[in-house]
């Protein structure tokens, strides 16, 4: 489906279940070349079935232990993994937090279980888990509150006696969270994380989660383990510019070349699309620089006004923004665009015509398909479980809209520069930026921002890779971002980096027209849109970018999406020329 028309987040989690059970093949399987289609699909659902399987320790609540108790590591379905051939006995070996390995873990913290076997396909298999020793003594330990409430279930609108089993609800939920604490990794990385942690006066940025800790801890594991530590090359900051590239700022209508209503003519039309459908939102439309409009319309559900300053779950829309990161380890000659992945992960070499590009990745066409599954950019070897099934994979054949690519780009990013991804968007993208701390949870769907900070990246793009004073790839690189026609069954648009183009049409248009006289807007108009239905729009015809952050999007907003677009053209006025 074109990324710019916005689902409701319900059709998407039913997707990923479809998804997650197609499909069930018999036997276990080798390394093959698969000829016609039916045998790649055969091949493919073997094989994601075998990327499926999890591991686990094989007594309950293990992945906290005390020294001299150490876990054994088994798959969690035994016979499933006999029948797909999965290696039954793979390696094992430990490693505490400075990386220091033993035969089984002797002291308290954080431990990581380092996994290698053979998967069924012949490539290496890599696991790695996050465990935590309890320590023999903990100074100035407590006991924390674990009460847990559920105010908001089972909802007022739920049966009497559903409601009379509030009590009981908020006890099972207290025994979930300390059940989840002791036999889940999450609850173990987060214990690790926690005994870890130094005071720092104030809230932690998401740099400092234990999440991200345990992120750097496995990749400066993985990077000694594949001897890759004296390959890691720093990426350097952005450039400063002699001249400064535009910024967004305030001032008059004249200057943005917009009539003077076009700000009320915007606004009224959003205050109504609010009142009709009662989602709260932000837009933010700017041309030349000049912020034209830049206004919360609506409440949240706690009843407060929603402020210009107000963070949005952005959903797809950070695949744009992963691309822009991305950009940079190719302006600096650390990653070449047109590479297979093997130029970065060693054990892609042998695979060949399997392997995608880093364009592929972010194009659609890498063959892949799937968003953060697998744990997206937080995995450790996520592209080694990619790498169990390469051989079921066709990369250049069709266009398959998916986010894993740009979750292997993370991964890439993270073994090119020696840091986990979270600290690459910050350090290298949202802190130049001036955007403080943003929320990344994977590379393809999960980053928050606010309808000025989408904006912000919009101006970058209309900058040709440039904000303000700064330069963070050339404009010859950014250019290979641009949407490009593409010569591929379901390319029915053209496609760039994180990008495709924009066509929104006049009333009475044809619907498929992509004549220019049909056209709201320039013929070179791109973004992206997402499942929230937050959107960042672009035209370098009009030096105009057009910005709304909100957290969901319901069917009857459709027609309003639409008359929006119609209604923000009519008050910028007339589209310029094709530049």
């Amino acid at each position: 489906m074109p990324p710019d028309v916005p689902v409701r987040r319900g059709w998407l989690v039913l997707g990923l279940l479809l998804l997650a059970v197609q499909g069930i093949a018999n036997g276990a399987g080798v390394r093959q070349e698969p000829g016609s289609p039916h045998e790649t699909d055969e091949l493919r659902a073997k094989r994601q079935q075998f990327q499926a399987l999890e591991l686990m320790p094989a007594r309950a609540s293990a992945w906290v232990f005390q020294a001299g108790a150490t876990p054994r590591i088994v798959w969690r379905d035994a016979e499933e993994a006999r029948r797909l051939g999965a290696d039954m006995n793979f390696q094992v070996r430990w490693f505490d937090r400075d990386l220091r390995e033993a035969s089984e873990p002797d002291a308290g913290g954080r431990w990581m279980a380092s996994l290698e076997g053979t998967s069924p396909n012949g490539s290496p298999f890599r696991r790695s888990l996050t465990f935590f020793v309890l320590p023999e003594k903990m100074e100035g330990t407590f006991v924390p509150d674990l009460t847990v409430k559920l105010p908001k279930f089972p909802g007022p609108d739920a049966p009497p006696a559903w409601r009379e089993h509030q009590a009981e609800f908020d006890r099972v939920a207290k025994e979930l969270l300390v059940h989840g604490l002791v036999d889940c990794e999450k609850g173990s990385i987060l214990m690790a994380g926690i005994f870890e942690s130094t005071e720092a006066g104030r809230p932690k940025w998401l740099t400092e989660w234990t999440t991200v800790v345990s992120d750097e801890r496995q990749l400066a594991l993985k990077l000694k383990l594949a001897g890759l530590l004296d390959r890691v090359q720093p990426l350097r900051p952005p450039r400063h510019r002699e001249v400064n590239a535009s910024v967004l700022r305030d001032g008059p209508a004249a200057e943005a070349g917009v009539p003077e209503d076009a700000m009320a003519r915007i606004d009224a039309f959003c205050e109504e699309w609010n009142r009709a459908t009662g989602v709260p939102f932000v837009t933010l439309v700017a041309r030349r620089g000049v912020i034209i409009t830049h206004r919360g319309f609506g409440v949240t559900a706690t009843g407060q006004p929603v402020g210009e300053d107000h963070r949005c779950w952005i959903a797809s829309l950070s695949k744009t923004v992963t691309a822009i990161l991305f950009l940079q380890f190719i302006d600096q000659g650390l990653i070449r665009l047109d590479d297979r992945l093997g130029s970065v992960f060693p054990d892609y070499s042998p695979f060949g015509e399997f392997v995608p590009t880093f364009r592929q990745c972010l194009n659609h066409s890498g063959g892949l398909s799937g968003h953060a599954g697998f744990g997206g950019m937080h995995n450790p070897h996520l592209e080694n479980i990619v790498l169990n099934g390469i051989d079921a994979n066709r990369p250049g054949t069709k266009i398959e809209y998916c986010g894993l690519g740009f979750e292997l780009v993370a991964k890439a990013m993270e073994l090119v520069s020696g840091k986990p991804a979270a600290r690459i968007y910050s350090e290298h993208l949202f802190e130049p930026l001036g955007f403080g701390d943003v929320f990344v949870g994977n590379a393809s769907s999960d980053i928050e921002l606010t309808a000025r900070e989408l904006a912000v990246l919009g101006q970058w793009m209309l900058n040709e890779g440039s904000y303000g004073q700064l330069e963070f790839v050339s404009p010859e690189i950014f250019a290979e971002m641009l949407p490009r026609p593409m010569d591929l069954p379901a390319a029915f648009i053209p496609q760039g980096l994180g990008l495709h183009a924009v066509f929104h049409r006049k009333p009475g248009a044809p619907a498929d027209s992509h004549a220019p006289a049909d056209l709201l807007f320039g013929p070179n108009t791109a973004g992206h849109g997402s499942f929230s239905g937050c959107v960042l729009v672009i035209d370098p015809d009009q030096d105009l970018v057009i910005v709304q952050a909100r957290a969901e999007f319901k069917p009857e907003d459709g027609d309003w999406h639409t008359r929006f677009f119609q209604t923000v053209a009519e008050a910028n006025g007339p589209a310029a020329p094709s530049r």
